[in-house]
């Protein structure tokens, strides 16, 4: 018998087996010591086999409870488990009469391993023991080796043998009552830890949730405030763009517009839609375009300029350019770009002396 085919004992449990084994044993010795009396009294070979059968019992059952102490529990209760089959076999041989309640020891024997194990090794106890019941009640009915016992005894002895059976198996019952309560007690148990384990789960969601809750307000906070300093951004860039790009009205007239930096496409179209607008605005005549502070025109920003000059010219405005160096001289001549529509001066003073000549 393997340790896979016992059920899992508890401490409990074992101590359980262990009073089953010596109580058990007490009442075997109670009927023991009728025995013995009865022997002692009559003296017949029946009774004095009686008798040995009986205390062979007693201490079968008595070396299963001291097994079941030492932590043998397999042991003990194969050992109670033969000793009860053979009393039930043996009594039937000594007392043929009494066949019928000695085929009751194999029963005893399986109600005493029944709540410890499980699996194969119990359904092979069970035929075992039922085979041990067929055999004993057979030897009962044919086997006549002792003589009868007096008659006197015969109603006692049977009187004696239901008690004993009747005691134990109400003692198995009500350990099994007893080991039914504490596994209803361990399960209430468990059940209170899932159900505690359960609460403290539902708190912990709930306080991740209400911290998750607040996480995603912090985000929201975030992006709108990322937001909000993305359009505050964009609208200092226009700004910026706006200052970087001033229309400066000199005469009624008259207005200068200075370009300072680098021009890409998006600063050109800013230009011109700020140079036509305040074209537009102040009604002027002339437009300077002073371009001093750019360090180098190519390709795109000349093309800019010249859509810049002929905006203005359908807005009836004249634009000069002034401010060329030197070196972006250079650089338009070597890329050929015409500006030979485009009204040059040497500085802003020599355009507006001009302005002033031609009003």
């Amino acid at each position: 018998m393997s340790e896979s085919t016992m059920s899992i004992l508890t401490l409990e449990q074992v101590r359980q087996l262990q009073r089953f084994f010596l109580w058990v044993a007490g009442i075997v010795g109670i009927v023991a010591i009728v025995a013995t009396v009865s022997a002692a009294i009559w003296r017949t070979p029946t009774l004095i086999a009686l008798m040995i059968l009986d205390w062979v019992l007693v201490v079968g059952l008595l070396q299963a409870w001291a097994q079941t102490r030492s932590g043998q529990v397999r042991v003990a209760l194969m050992t109670s488990f033969i000793a009860l089959i053979l009393y039930g076999l043996f009594g039937a041989v000594i007392l043929p009469n009494l066949a019928s309640l000695m085929a009751f020891a194999p029963v005893l024997a399986i109600v005493a391993m029944l709540p410890f194990l499980s699996g194969v090794a119990l359904r092979r106890l069970l035929i075992v023991a039922w085979i041990a019941v067929v055999v004993t009640i057979v030897l009962g009915s044919q086997v006549r080796l002792f003589p009868p016992v007096p008659e006197v005894l015969e109603l006692p002895f049977q009187f004696a043998g239901v008690l004993g059976i009747s005691a134990i198996l109400l003692l198995q019952l009500w350990l099994f009552h007893e080991r039914l309560l504490g596994v209803i007690s361990q399960l209430r148990q468990t059940n209170e830890a899932l159900q505690h384990e359960r609460t403290g789960l539902q708190e912990r969601v709930a306080q991740r949730t209400a911290d998750l809750q607040q996480a995603l307000a912090e985000v929201e906070r975030q992006m709108a405030e990322q937001s909000r300093l993305l359009a505050e951004n964009e609208r200092q860039r226009e700004l910026i763009r706006g200052l970087s790009m001033p229309v400066l009205p000199v005469s009624q007239e008259t207005l200068v517009m200075p370009l300072v930096g680098e021009l890409d496409a998006e600063r050109i179209a800013v230009a011109q839609a700020t140079a036509l607008q305040a074209i537009d605005r102040a009604d002027a005549r002339h437009l300077v375009l002073d371009i001093t502070g750019m360090p180098f025109v190519d390709t795109t920003v000349a093309a800019g300029l010249m859509q810049l000059v002929q905006s203005a010219r359908l807005l009836g405005a004249t634009v000069t350019l002034v401010g060329v160096r030197p070196e972006v001289a250079q650089t338009i001549v070597a890329l050929g770009i015409d500006l030979s529509e485009v009204t040059t001066a040497a500085d802003l003073a020599s355009a507006l002396r001009r302005q002033r000549v031609t009003a």
